[in-house]
């Protein structure tokens, strides 16, 4: 999400925030990245609220007047303070960033990029991951060795305290051996020794885990501690990969925005529920951030489906009908589609293929939308709404 402000802060103003800076001593967390912001931030708070009170600022964002009313709030009251930056054009947020100075600073991905354009694209990733660069003195610096960009920030921040993780075996945290267990979530291997059972239902959540585990040993917790509390209270945020069962029916709720990226993550954490279920429903709205060729980029997305095993996809949406039509693309006996246009018609399909039981991933529809499923698979099968944790 790219953001401009306008806003610029007087020179009192300024005094007073580094001053409230100056005096919180305390571990200071800044986040950025393209995807995976606010589950690593959530994971982080789990983590950290067992031994004190977290300041924040809320869910999904990371603007530059959020990021200064948490700033605002920053006192003694708290032991542990975590901001979340969405990439925002200008020097005002370059200031803000200054002002925090965060001790630990988190890139979950910016992108891939060939390497013979790498020089260019370290220009753009550097603005997008400028938390890194204005890191406390002897601040660390978490990055994905598995996003090109995010790795090789490495080379061009001030701070040589860096840890990277990921899936390669040459990382300082890294997962393998991961397997989807459906509703039970993802068993992986922490660092090839430590077997890992967690309610996450995306590869990527994982990455999520892991840098929030690599700022949590560097503020001094250990890793039995960080397992006990994590399976304990973590619940995937709302949105996010947050998994709710009502009766034999589940909903993976990612109806947060629909980008291609995070759609992509929603469709393959629905495919991990294949072997579980009888069905798999894909609901999908409108993608944000799709480029200038918005048909293009959804009829593109819809070939990608295509090739999964999908059994119906309903598209909710102008925009996202053509991801209806990249879909029959390729043409499946076995794959349904079905263009809507409202919530209600979604309840109109669903009461015509739910049978048995089902998986149904919401992907871009809203807060709204994820509410009336629930509701209506509860009216459908008389049991209550249980959050998977």
């Amino acid at each position: 999400m790219i953001l401009d402000n306008k806003r610029k802060l007087s020179g009192a103003e300024r005094r007073k925030y580094v001053t409230l800076r100056r005096q919180f001593r305390k571990p200071v967390i800044g986040i950025t990245g393209n995807l995976g912001k606010t589950t690593t931030q959530e994971m982080l708070k789990t983590i950290l609220e067992a031994r004190g009170k977290v300041l924040r600022n809320r869910q999904g964002f990371g603007t530059w007047s959020n990021n200064i009313k948490t700033l605002d709030k920053l006192s003694a009251e708290y032991d542990y303070a975590i901001f979340e930056f969405d990439y925002q054009r200008g020097d005002n947020f370059a200031e803000i960033l200054r002002l925090i100075k965060p001790t630990i600073g988190i890139v979950t991905n910016i992108g891939e990029a060939h390497l013979s354009y790498l020089s260019t694209m370290m220009k753009v990733a550097l603005r997008k991951s400028e938390v890194v660069k204005y890191l406390a003195r002897g601040g660390l610096a978490i990055l994905n060795k598995d996003d090109e960009l995010s790795s090789a920030l490495a080379d061009y921040i001030p701070t040589k305290n860096i840890i990277k993780y990921g899936l390669s075996h040459s990382c300082d945290y890294f997962a393998s051996d991961i397997k989807q267990v459906g509703p039970a979530g993802i068993e992986f291997k922490l660092n090839g020794k430590e077997p890992v059972s967690l309610p996450l239902y995306s590869t990527m959540d994982v990455y999520s885990f892991l840098a929030a585990t690599a700022a949590a040993v560097n503020i001094g917790f250990e890793l039995d501690e960080i397992l006990h509390v994590f399976r304990k209270n973590f619940v995937m945020p709302a949105g996010r990969g947050r998994l709710h069962k009502v009766g034999r029916y589940y909903v993976l709720d990612e109806s947060y925005i629909a980008t291609p990226r995070s759609l992509s993550k929603a469709a393959r954490s629905l495919i991990g529920f294949k072997a579980y279920t009888k069905k798999l429903i894909l609901v999908v709205g409108d993608m944000s951030n799709a480029g200038v060729n918005v048909e293009d980029q959804h009829l593109n997305m819809g070939y990608f489906l295509s090739a999964l095993p999908i059994d119906h996809l309903i598209t909710v949406g102008e925009y996202a009908s053509y991801i209806g039509q990249g879909a029959s693309l390729i043409r499946s006996r076995k794959k349904k589609i079905h263009p809507v246009q409202t919530i209600n018609d979604v309840l109109s399909v669903l009461d015509t293929i739910l049978d048995d039981e089902a998986v149904i991933s919401l992907k871009g529809v809203g807060s709204v939308a994820v509410h009336r499923i629930v509701k209506y698979l509860h009216t459908r099968s008389g049991e209550k709404d249980q959050i998977m944790h």
